[in-house]
């Protein structure tokens, strides 16, 4: 989805763009292509060429959506309190997107809050099973 995003602003538009330019198309056997957006110029980049394949793994927020789901064949929830993702993401871009986390933050809760993609998953896994989680929720281990 990272590819897909139109900017910090862009969840919401994200999965109308991986709708129409990915999973309808190879739905209907047709080739699917996207372009790439580049997060440090602002704007989409070149174009990719996925073909239509036997499988495809789509991980990101808005990837789960319901409008998404008739062409998905599983949906994984992966799990992790909400601080040990903050300093996942600051380590992973050495504080680059600090500015934007919280923007980007309230737009994950609120789409995850209408689509209802934890409760709708197929398979729930713990992502930081060393962390203490907010709530009790049945995992599955991954070891």
């Amino acid at each position: 989805m990272d590819d897909l995003y139109p900017g910090w602003d862009g969840l919401a538009a994200s999965v109308g763009l991986l709708v129409r330019t990915v999973v309808a198309p190879i739905a209907a056997g047709r080739p699917a292509r996207y372009r790439r957006y580049d997060w440090s110029l602002g704007t989409y980049a070149e174009s990719h060429h996925l073909g239509v394949p036997d499988m495809l793994v789509v991980e990101g927020v808005g990837s789960g959506a319901r409008e998404v789901a008739d062409g998905r064949g599983l949906l994984i929830w992966v799990e992790a309190p909400r601080d040990e993702r903050h300093r996942r993401g600051m380590e992973r871009d050495s504080g680059a997107y600090r500015p934007f986390w919280e923007r980007w933050a309230r737009q994950e809760k609120a789409h995850f809050a209408a689509e209802r993609t934890r409760n709708r998953a197929d398979l729930r896994v713990d992502g930081a099973p060393a962390a203490p989680h907010e709530e009790e929720t049945q995992f599955v281990r991954l070891t």
